[in-house]
């Protein structure tokens, strides 16, 4: 999916950012980024020539974009892939010295009662009649999308409140009243719960679009990737940031408190290895879940803007990679399972490592979310029942797989996406207004502009664009 990232006014970070680094004194720095996934150490990044500190709580730093290897291959845990980089992410790439590599096509296709489409067949599972709404639809999801809909989330957020009506209504509202059939709604509902770990019934329509435009597969763009991940994974750009970042990222740095003093200083209380450490900064930048940066912060924010950062809900998924004796999936390189149950999408996750015709030992990733976005139990199913779930779709379509199976890997994410529901604009209108999200403490992720790599990315500029006009004046 093509964004255009329009932060020119960040452009002259990403390539030396001010002169003269200021030294560390005992506890004491211009910023401190609680939380160390893709937003908050790009914000690192950024920042890198100030006097920085980034707490992360778990052993490695990542968020979702962290990866395993099995058999001499790589394969992600969480986020699978971005898309076509524009040219300020690809500089930003170049800078982190990491190249992006496009996963050869085709790259998608369809499970649907036991039986694959592919490539010219693609949309096969669909009547003639319902082929043609489906054409119908990407055309109307284009057109409402060409008329600035993508510029309003990702460039020019004060326009959101233009949408304001698109925003009231529910995918599957908004699909039901112009008529698309259930089996085109439950595709979509799939892409949707793949994406986002959010379904039709909980996502704002106008939140929706900007992916749909272009993530509805046509078989007349078969050959057409536009889809793209790196040598190790998305985790290259998590080892390219840390290594940038160096001593300035400390992991397993549970923070327990950030509150504003009187001088408008902040304090950072952590916990690591048992011990409780305060250090101290000039601003902080907030790059936790939503409703985890309303509890850290202590007596600061406003009562509307605690109440939005409580209020956002976080959908879940998980990811089994399995670990098979042969390759199962290699006639493309993703699969939305249309499929009532909890699996949502195959990935021939070694596809860009091995040649077209490579049969041997291989990794099949499943990944999995609930059927409604607010079913918050799913992250504590055992592993036994995931998996259980995961053989009951898959031998659908591979008799006997699980004989196949050497084993697995199994991830859960709590805060997985956060769920843009409808009426998510005003949220994101208050989080960007409000009087006490402008400093010293600032908010950073993928609530505050999409939940996508794309929308961390640009959070994390804003963020950084911001925190810079604070300390020029403060």
């Amino acid at each position: 999916m093509k964004k255009v990232i329009l932060m020119v006014l960040l452009t002259a970070l990403l390539f030396g950012g001010e002169n003269g680094k200021s030294v560390n004194t005992n506890n004491k720095f211009d910023v401190i980024i609680v939380g160390g996934g893709f937003s908050g150490l790009t914000a690192a990044y950024l920042l890198k020539e100030k006097n920085i500190l980034v707490l992360e709580k778990e052993e490695a730093a990542g968020g979702r974009c962290i990866s395993g290897e099995w058999n001499g291959f790589h394969y992600p845990k969480g986020t699978e892939y971005i898309g076509k980089p524009d040219p300020e992410m690809q500089e930003f790439f170049d800078e982190l010295g990491i190249e992006t590599e496009e996963i050869p096509p085709p790259t998608d296709g369809v499970a649907m009662n036991g039986k694959f489409y592919f490539s010219e067949n693609l949309l096969n599972f669909l009547t003639k009649e319902e082929q043609k709404q489906y054409y119908d639809l990407q055309e109307k999801l284009i057109e409402l999308n060409n008329k600035g809909i993508e510029e309003a989330v990702f460039d020019r957020q004060k326009l959101i409140n233009k949408y304001k009506a698109l925003d009231k209504i529910s995918v599957k509202e908004w699909y039901t009243e112009n008529g698309y059939s259930p089996v085109i709604q439950k595709f979509v509902d799939v892409e949707n719960r793949g994406l986002f770990g959010t379904d039709n019934a909980n996502f704002s329509m106008f939140f929706n679009i900007p992916e749909m435009a272009f993530n509805l597969p046509d078989p007349s763009s078969i050959e057409e990737s536009e889809v793209y991940s790196f040598n190790n994974g998305m985790f290259s750009i998590i080892e390219a940031l840390t290594s940038k970042l160096g001593d300035k990222v400390i992991t397993g740095a549970v923070v327990e408190e950030v509150k504003v003093n009187k001088d408008k200083s902040v304090a950072v209380t952590y916990v690591k290895n048992g011990e409780k450490i305060k250090v101290f900064a000039k601003s902080v930048i907030m790059s936790t879940p939503a409703p985890v940066t309303g509890k850290i912060v202590k007596n600061y924010f406003s009562q509307e803007v605690k109440s939005v950062l409580s209020g956002i809900k976080y959908s879940q998924y998980a990811t089994i990679n399995f670990f098979t004796t042969k390759r199962f999936l290699k006639d493309t390189w993703s699969v939305s399972c249309i499929d009532e149950g909890e699996v949502v999408t195959l990935y021939d996750v070694i596809r860009p490592q091995v040649s077209k015709n490579y049969n041997g030992k291989s990794i099949l990733s499943v990944y999995m979310a609930p059927e409604n976005a607010f079913d918050f139990k799913f992250i504590y199913k055992t592993g036994n029942q995931l998996v259980k779930s995961a053989y009951k779709t898959l031998n659908k379509y591979y008799s006997g797989f699980e004989n196949e199976v050497l084993g697995f890997d199994i991830n859960r994410f709590q805060y997985a996406f956060p769920i843009f529901e409808p009426g998510y604009g005003k949220k994101i209108n208050i989080l960007r207004r409000d009087k006490t999200v402008k400093g010293p403490i600032f908010l950073a992720g993928d609530y505050m502009v999409y939940a996508i790599v794309d929308g961390a990315l640009i959070s994390a500029y804003k963020a950084v664009y911001r925190v810079e006009k604070y300390l020029k004046t403060n």
